[in-house]
């Protein structure tokens, strides 16, 4: 069995937040992990140049079978 195919979708900008296809699992993790990503800069600067918690950034899991 293939397993099903997830995309994360930035609904913060309306962009695709990783244009790599993921697991259901990894997708989680890249969700759960992105904050991090932010920690050093202390900030997210959104597509119309707000800067924002990387906490709040908004993401979504799009599963496609």
């Amino acid at each position: 069995m293939i397993a099903p195919v997830s995309l994360v979708f930035n609904e913060t900008d309306g962009v695709f937040a990783s244009p790599d296809k993921m697991t259901l699992e990894e997708a989680q993790r890249f969700v759960q992990d992105f904050p991090l990503r932010y920690k050093a800069q202390g900030y997210y600067l959104t597509a119309d140049g707000c800067r924002i918690s990387p906490e709040d950034v908004r993401l979504a899991i799009i599963k496609k079978d």
